[in-house]
């Protein structure tokens, strides 16, 4: 195995009393009950709200803009079998998201696959040169950005 070229380390501002109190309550690890205490979870609801969330309590995605057109359009690449690829990220929440999307799409019939760039050759974020390398494979291009997404960024 690689050795890591950094060590995690975890801030100190999460109460003693309360990373116990979730710990055991909750029967999780320390590392997981100081993550939660540092995002203000401090109590064994707002840990169970937090880990299973009522359907009101999640983020609607229609409310983001053009969500109406984007469906509308994925539907339409759908029912006419058109080529869907999903432009991915190569980071852990990218490769997560891009294989969340592929999944789903071939879940409802989709002709999908995806591009994950290297970030050696191709860099980070969207890339106009994998692009037309993509465009040029493809005889239809439906682009659909692997979501990098930040939950602090949504709420």
């Amino acid at each position: 195995m690689i050795d890591a070229k950094f060590k995690w380390k975890l801030a100190d501002n999460a109460s003693s009393a309360t990373v116990d109190n979730l710990e055991k309550e909750l029967g999780i690890s320390r590392i997981l009950a100081t993550l939660l205490a540092q995002q203000g979870i401090d109590s064994t609801e707002q840990a169970k709200k937090f880990f299973e969330p009522s359907m009101e309590e999640i983020h609607d995605p229609t409310l983001l803009h053009d969500m109406d057109k984007a469906v509308e359009r994925i539907e339409q690449a759908v029912e006419k079998q058109e080529q869907i690829t999903i432009y991915g990220d190569y980071d852990a929440d990218g490769i997560t998201s891009t294989s969340l999307m592929y999944e789903t799409l071939l879940s409802i019939g989709a002709n999908v696959n995806y591009y994950v760039p290297n970030r050696f050759t191709d860099g980070y974020g969207p890339n106009m040169d994998a692009y037309q390398r993509l465009w040029a494979y493809l005889a239809t291009f439906l682009p659909l950005l692997g979501i990098v997404v930040a939950i602090s960024n949504l709420f």
